[in-house]
């Protein structure tokens, strides 16, 4: 009796890792109307904006524009080795941020004006960024925008 208790307790204490390493490589859930920006601490409403990370050490972050995520993860030295997800912009989808296509326009307004749109296929970015004036770009490119005055037009404090 007492070699299954320790069996069953080494079996469940197994699961809980498990459970947990699963959980750092998939997205965070979003409380939309409850959620706080990480950067700017406004409420996060609208999924086809919202980003989000995960550092290496630590817990995750949620934020409203993509490009508040790249500007506070470049202050706060965590972008580089976070895993980081952004959503699609017509669908909604979870993307991994390195396997996403990058709209950089100035004609379509974000939460914080950075202009950044993310997709998850090459074609629909393309056809965004002729509709929209903009450039698809990747997310090597995406991490380098100069932050003076936000990725992309001004970025206004909420």
């Amino acid at each position: 009796m007492r070699r299954c208790l320790i069996v069953a307790t080494v079996l469940a204490a197994l699961v809980v890792v498990a459970c947990s390493e699963a959980d750092k490589s998939s997205p965070p859930d979003v409380n939309y109307g409850r959620d706080i920006c990480a950067a700017c601490g406004m409420i996060v409403t609208e999924p086809r904006f919202t980003t989000a990370y995960r550092p290496a050490e630590g817990t995750e972050k949620v934020f409203d524009d993509l490009g508040d995520m790249i500007i506070y993860g470049r202050e706060h030295g965590e972008l580089e080795t976070a895993a980081v997800w952004v959503h699609d912009f017509e669908n909604e989808a979870w993307i991994e941020a390195t396997a996403a296509f990058y709209v950089a326009t100035a004609s379509k307004g974000t939460p914080m004006g950075h202009g950044i749109l993310a997709f998850s296929d090459s074609e629909r970015a393309q056809r965004a960024a002729t509709d929209l004036d903009g450039e698809v770009i990747t997310w090597d490119v995406v991490v380098q925008l100069p932050v003076e005055n936000g990725l992309l037009g001004e970025h206004h404090d909420g």
